[in-house]
């Protein structure tokens, strides 16, 4: 007996009797009709629509304390083009520091780095900084690079910097004041995604000249 697209109804348990009728009625066990492989959960598929909440997602890396101030610059910048900006200070979290940022990174799209004087802690047994350690993780993502003007820097960050200005996927800016890089991480953002727009199309924008 067909009740509905999707269903077979078998004998021998209740489905739906007519309401308000007197008369015995047939007792039916309903069950889906679709393929015994259907499979409830969706494949993940890279073409498919994404939600409407989902928004470019930019990880901004810098020493937390020196930089304050400038990581709510790049803040700001970041969500005045509607864009979602994935920071370690946001929301407390019950994982350890290095399984925390591991994971926001990999979740982002854009790599920020923000760089003065200081290298960062380095946790022992570890060989790097969690400074160096996220710059090192962002792997192929567009990294954009701003490092604030100073007169010393620690060594190890000196040295960290020489590697990213050689690393030819890394954009370098130097930057004095934060409402400076707010305009400059703007701007790069900006470019980045006409960028990554026009490419399928074949056209070429202008890189942001620095």
């Amino acid at each position: 007996v067909s009740l509905n697209a999707g269903i077979r109804a078998d004998p021998g348990h209740r489905c739906h009797p007519r309401v308000g009728s007197l008369k015995p009625v047939q007792v039916f066990r309903c069950r889906r009709a679709f393929p015994s492989d259907y499979s409830a959960g969706m494949p993940a598929d890279p073409g498919a629509p994404l939600t409407p909440d989902r928004r470019v997602r930019v990880f901004i890396s810098s020493t937390l304390q020196e930089l304050a101030t400038e990581r709510k610059a790049a803040r700001d910048a970041v969500t005045r083009l509607r864009l979602t900006p994935v920071m370690f200070e946001l929301g407390a979290r019950p994982h350890p520091p290095r399984e925390l940022y591991r994971a926001y990174l990999a979740q982002s799209d854009v790599f920020v780095g923000i760089y003065w004087r200081r290298y960062g802690w380095v946790a022992p047994g570890e060989p790097v900084s969690g400074l160096e350690d996220e710059y090192l993780l962002s792997g192929d993502r567009p990294k954009l690079i701003y490092v604030k003007a100073a007169d010393d820097r620690e060594p190890r960050l000196e040295a960290l910097l020489h590697r990213v200005q050689a690393d030819d996927r890394a954009a370098y800016k130097p930057f004095d004041r934060p409402e400076e890089l707010t305009d400059l991480v703007a701007d790069d953002l900006a470019v980045l995604l006409t960028e990554r727009f026009a490419a399928p199309a074949g056209l070429s924008a202008a890189p942001s000249p620095g």
